[in-house]
């Protein structure tokens, strides 16, 4: 395959989703969300394929990640869009995410045409996919931006497609922080460009070379802030855990699985190809920052009874553990230790694929779950795993995934980067040995209480007695919807087996090889083989059923309803999520700011102590708290005081009309 055909394959994946929405466009009936679709995944199809054969075209003929371009014309037009090794694996996952989620809509979708616009959604998903796909294709500022806008727009409509106050008021949060991120970019890209937009990010890699520290730090900034903003970054993620469980569930799983990758993706092509080597201090800013992230997102995520806030908290401290691990990779850079240094940024893209792989999938699984129980809650569920069990499994292979678990893909991506923490505190000096010995601390506090979060989510929600007659009468989904799930179970799965070949596939440094092999990982002293852990994994369960079968007297046994002192066992006594986070929150309490009520109903007129009494706990957002609202009520007041300037004299007007065309002209010369 040349790349003339590879150019074509994207060139028909860009053509096939624009004609995707236009198709959705046509009406509401159940015969254009069908063609709607099917012309999506063709789309995902075409550009998946193409891709991925230019990944493994670049790969065999060059290491470096943008030797190998090739631009794509529409009609003999050059539209400057151009696909090199770096975007190329983005865009994969794009597609292939995208596939899996327009399969799953074929059957969510038309079963939710009550709450839905059908035809609506189904062009608002297809710009979506579109934007993500320009903007991994921009090599300037201004088509970035333009892809940047599409993406943010199409989303902020997606969020509040169910029209109802609570969505859009997140969609209206979203929609404030989101173009406070793409006015950060645009001011990052304008200050390396010296305010043209039309420079290419070459130009601007060679402006930034001979820019000044100053703008170099100004410009790290602003990039931080817009890409972190949108990537879900504490304390810029007020609008991640409202946005994501407020849209449809394939549009979560979109968003959360792909959007945030591609806010990755921005941060990376400036740092890697735009921006020359900063301070350790700028780099050790993206550590404290994803850290952050990740401590925050994952208590949170343990304390969460919503189940798809519980999901999107999660998200907030994988994407701090990516970040984390790009901002140790610079960091480690900067002190001369190079292949750590490119091992970790090629450990954080493998950990970016296996979180866009396992997070839509769950995403995935609540919505099916979400339909059939009728509640976010997950007191409303319980014993779904003996009514749902096919969606059950799968559930827990995602789940075991999340917590990063062997032998799942992103288990595999945090012990390298564990493993390459031990190996800079053995070669770094002693200042730099703090800075490792504190993150290698905190992520493995973050992984413990990640696994504690995915028990509580998996624990409560499928196993016990129903809690609701919903969750009683709950069942399987169509098979449209369990194949997306069952193929990103199987495919994360794929992912950590072949672990070793994938990293070293995906590379976009030197080579790892070092560390790397066709088997096997290796850093410092440890080596694991992935594909052996599984293998033992799976011998392990069969010699467990084996000694069942052969050394229990199954036949004898007796089946009878469990019992409590002669009393029959009913999901009130159960442990709920709000019990089983208990030792947490305790612990925790100063950080999340848990807010507890007791409402007491009287029974008994004649004594007090007879009384019903309820006790609620509210999870309050400290940053919101203590940032958002206060930042507000100041920007209130100043606005209510340059109100005062509407005096209605139109002298008074022209005056101020001059002031500012002295004071452009002024800053002009």
């Amino acid at each position: 395959m040349d790349l003339s055909f590879i150019s074509f394959l994207i060139s028909g994946s860009l053509f096939v989703a624009i004609l995707s929405g236009l198709v959705a466009l046509l009406d509401r009936s159940s015969r254009s969300h069908f063609f709607s679709q099917v012309l999506l995944i063709m789309s995902g199809v075409l550009g998946a394929v193409g891709s991925m054969a230019f990944l493994f075209l670049s790969k065999k003929n060059s290491f470096d990640p943008v030797a190998i371009q090739q631009s794509f014309s529409f009609f003999g037009i050059q539209t400057g869009l151009t696909l090199d090794f770096f975007s190329a694996l983005f865009f994969a996952l794009v597609c292939i995410i995208s596939v899996l989620c327009a399969i799953y809509s074929l059957s969510y979708l038309a079963s939710m045409r009550d709450t839905y616009n059908l035809s609506v959604v189904d062009a608002l998903v297809a710009a979506f996919v579109l934007g993500m796909q320009l903007v991994l294709l921009s090599q300037t500022p201004l088509a970035f931006l333009f892809g940047w806008e599409v993406m943010s727009i199409t989303s902020f409509f997606l969020v509040m497609s169910d029209r109802t106050q609570t969505s859009i008021r997140a969609a209206v949060v979203y929609l404030i922080m989101t173009h406070l991120g793409a006015a950060a970019i645009l001011a990052g890209f304008m200050l390396l460009a010296g305010g043209n937009p039309f420079s290419t990010f070459n130009d601007l890699s060679l402006i930034a070379g001979q820019a000044s520290h100053t703008i170099l730090l100004s410009a790290f900034g602003l990039f931080l802030f817009g890409f972190g903003s949108k990537a879900g970054l504490v304390p810029f993620h007020i609008w991640l855990p409202e946005a994501h469980p407020a849209a449809p569930s394939h549009v979560s799983a979109l968003m959360s699985g792909v959007m945030l990758k591609i806010a990755l993706y921005g941060f990376l092509r400036v740092l890697l190809f735009i921006l020359p080597p900063i301070s350790s201090a700028a780099y050790l800013m993206i550590v404290f920052l994803g850290l952050l992230s990740a401590i925050f997102g994952v208590l949170y995520a343990v304390v969460e009874k919503d189940f798809k806030k519980t999901l999107a908290f999660s998200s907030i401290e994988n994407i701090g553990l990516m970040f984390t691990m790009v901002g140790t990779a610079f960091y480690l850079k900067s002190q001369g230790l190079i292949p750590l240094s490119e091992l970790l940024l090629n450990t954080c893209l493998f950990f970016a694929v296996g979180h866009a792989l396992f997070k839509s999938g769950l995403f995935l699984v609540s919505g099916a779950i979400i339909h059939s129980v009728h509640s976010r809650s997950l007191e409303m569920m319980g014993g779904l795993a003996k009514r749902m069990p096919i969606l059950s499994v799968s559930l827990c292979v995602l789940i075991l995934a999340a917590a990063a678990l062997p032998p799942f893909g992103p288990f595999f991506a945090e012990w390298v980067f564990l493993q390459s923490l031990v190996i800079g505190v053995t070669l770094a000096s002693p200042f730099v040995k703090g800075i490792l010995i504190g993150t290698l601390v905190i992520t493995t506090l973050v992984g413990g209480l990640a696994i504690f979060a995915m028990v509580k989510l998996f624990a409560i929600s499928m196993l016990g007695e129903p809690r609701t007659p919903q969750a009683q009468s709950a069942h399987d989904p169509s098979w449209l919807i369990l194949f997306p799930i069952i193929a990103l179970s199987i495919l994360v799965v794929v992912l950590g087996l072949f672990s070793p070949r994938i990293l070293s596939l995906m590379e976009i440094q030197s080579p790892v090889s070092f560390f790397v092999s066709m088997t096997s990982l290796s850093a410092g002293l440890g080596s694991i083989k992935p594909f052996f852990i599984g293998l033992f994994l799976v011998l392990c369960v069969i010699g467990v059923w084996l000694f069942r079968r052969v050394f229990t007297d199954v036949k004898n046994e007796r089946l009878f309803h469990s019992w409590d002192c002669g009393q029959p066992i009913d999901a009130s006594m159960e442990y709920t999520a709000t019990a089983f986070s208990a030792p947490i929150r305790f612990f925790f309490r100063s950080l999340l700011g848990i807010r507890k009520s007791i409402e007491v109903h009287p029974l008994c007129e004649g004594n007090s102590w007879i009384a019903k009494r309820t006790i609620t706990l509210h999870l309050r957002s400290i940053w919101m708290d203590f940032g958002y609202t206060p930042l507000g009520k100041v920007l209130i007041e100043i606005n209510e005081r340059v109100k005062k300037i509407q005096n209605g004299n139109i002298r008074f007007y022209l005056f101020l009309l001059l002031l500012t065309l002295l004071l452009t002209i002024w800053i002009a010369l």
